[in-house]
């Protein structure tokens, strides 16, 4: 597979380093970036890669297979939907794009073509914490799922977001594991919201509720007073399980380095298949929706607010492969 690498900055580069280490199955035909210190650092580290300061133009022009998407948020969806006019797999960071309508238009462009071309890079999914705990809740063992807790906290030295940017950034990961969890969709959500008077210090708090009930839980912050945690538990009417708690990790990228990798890895193989299950177009949709409605509350004061989302229902439930 050869595929072109677009965003070069540090999750850019982190994807870059897991091709390279997965090669001669991946082969990196382009790398590209606006930034030019970033695009000549990636070619000096791929010096076989073309090398295009423009993602449209990498996209319709460079010789590739697949395309990973690692730039900005708000360039997501028109780079995403040329990639799927010209029939290109891709992976894309989360989030799919900055709204549900946005996002919705890349499923209908993608359904339209009648193949998946598109993955949203939740990579949670493929860390092996959070697949026990996927695994233990389909064994039954734990019995009914009726609360799922998630706490998710930064060190300010690592993330500045604000409350909006908490829940439109941060928050998405732990939607999307709730959703898949699950197996649900969410109903409704509502949110509130903290910051320090010196603005240090922010928290916000997400209640979910999905379609059979199921409360969720997820709180999330960024402080000097802070470190980098991830937390999951899910209580059921039999039992309970936790997600186990690794050495303390500076940030994401060094506790969820092999889930990057495994993501990878699959979505790499899953593309050569042709039978690619991982997180689709429609999750990062259906994200999308929970974040605008989640973002509406705080914004309203009003809650919970209820989460519309559109379609036929063919993609409507999370993905429930592992793979």
């Amino acid at each position: 597979m050869r595929l072109a690498l677009i965003g070069l900055g540090n999750m850019g580069m982190a994807h870059l380093a897991i091709f390279k280490s997965l090669q001669p199955r991946a082969q990196i035909g382009a790398v590209a970036d606006s930034h030019v210190p970033f695009a000549e650092r990636a070619a000096a580290d791929v010096p076989a890669a073309a090398v295009f300061h423009d993602a449209l133009d990498c996209v319709q022009n460079a010789d590739v297979d697949a395309v990973v998407v690692a730039t900005a948020d708000d360039t997501h969806r028109e780079i995403v939907h040329a990639c799927i006019e010209r029939g290109l797999s891709v992976l894309c960071e989360k989030p799919l794009t900055t709204s549900a309508d946005q996002s919705l238009q890349l499923v209908n462009a993608e359904r339209a073509t009648g193949h998946r071309l598109v993955q949203v890079g939740f990579m949670r999914r493929f860390d092996p914490d959070y697949q026990n705990i996927y695994r233990t809740l389909q064994s039954g063992r734990v019995g009914e799922p009726v609360l799922i807790s998630q706490r998710h906290h930064n060190p300010l030295a690592v993330i500045t977001f604000d409350d909006q940017q908490l829940v439109s950034s941060s928050a998405s990961h732990d939607i999307d594991a709730f959703r898949w969890l699950t197996g649900e969709e969410i109903k409704q959500v509502a949110l509130v919201a903290k910051t320090s008077r010196d603005g240090s210090t922010v928290t916000v708090v997400l209640t979910l509720t999905s379609q059979s009930g199921v409360v969720g839980v997820i709180e999330l912050g960024r402080g000097p007073g802070m470190h980098y945690d991830i937390g999951c538990e899910v209580v059921g009417s039999g039992s309970s399980v936790t997600l186990d708690s690794p050495a303390l990790a500076a940030d994401w990228m060094e506790r969820f380095h092999g889930a990057y990798r495994a993501q990878d890895a699959a979505w790499l193989a899953a593309v050569a298949a042709g039978s690619n299950t991982g997180p689709s177009a429609y999750d990062g949709y259906a994200n999308n929706a929970v974040v605008d409605a989640a973002l509406d509350s705080l914004a309203s004061g009003q809650w919970p607010r209820a989460v519309g989302t559109a379609g036929d229902g063919r993609h409507s439930r999370p993905q429930k492969s592992l793979r």
